[in-house]
């Protein structure tokens, strides 16, 4: 009881994540993979991980009452779209309602990497308001949004033992903030996608591009053409 009275007292200060959240331990966490089997969530005998990154490291979570928490071994996990965090060797799950959290962690080259993550946003697809996104870009009118889901691939190779890996299918989304309605892309972001789905906005999405000489098949660029797009009552 005292527990819960000291997280409503400082209920506006951010607090370790362990102190604050109310977790699941899982001695040995497994997925199964799409014919049943259970596989272990650490990947043992499956290559790439199902996390967002390789290691667990510093994050943030928002819970959508308001309260934020930072820990030091947080990852996400594509594969059951779940948020972890371990704490002395156990591996827990975050079960209180997260709005938005914030992953840290280094590039191969060491230099560090930082990933956004939102949820309630409208339904699209199959998707819910309870679906995180990665926000890519956030522009006054226009978000870009990536959802990836992670699944098992195994490979069947002659003469010896089936591999199993880890891969990954990313779906992109425009999240128009004035129409509160999520856009789909598809698997790929690119000129023609834009269109589709802002038909009204093509002159001036040209004109974006010509004058900034952007390629909407990379990332950034996207992101640049977002932040600059008003929508075409404006």
């Amino acid at each position: 009881m005292n527990k819960y009275l000291f997280i409503l007292f400082f209920s506006f200060v951010t607090l370790p994540l362990f102190a604050q959240i109310t977790g699941n331990a899982i001695p040995s966490v497994q997925f199964a993979d799409a014919n049943g089997r259970l596989l272990p969530a650490s990947g043992a005998g499956i290559l790439g991980t199902p996390y967002v990154f390789e290691k667990f490291g510093m994050g943030k979570v928002v819970f959508v009452n308001g309260m934020e928490s930072v820990d030091s071994s947080l990852n996400y996990s594509y594969f059951d779209h779940k948020l972890y965090f371990s704490k002395s060797n156990g591996l827990y799950v975050v079960n209180q309602q997260a709005k938005a959290f914030e992953l840290n962690s280094v590039d191969k080259d060491n230099n560090n990497v930082s990933k956004q993550f939102m949820c309630l946003f409208p339904s699209v697809d199959d998707n819910t308001p309870a679906t995180f996104y990665e926000v890519l870009g956030k522009g006054d009118h226009f978000q870009l949004l990536k959802y990836t889901h992670k699944r098992i691939k195994e490979t069947v190779v002659y003469g010896g033992a089936p591999t199993k890996e880890y891969v990954s299918d990313d779906l992109f989304y425009i999240y128009d903030k004035a129409a509160k309605k999520m856009l789909s892309l598809g698997s790929s972001h690119s000129l023609k996608a834009v269109k589709k789905v802002l038909p009204n906005d093509a002159a001036q999405i040209d004109a974006i591009i010509n004058s900034n000489k952007l390629n909407l098949k990379k990332e950034e660029d996207m992101i640049q053409l977002l932040q600059q797009l008003k929508t075409a009552s404006n």
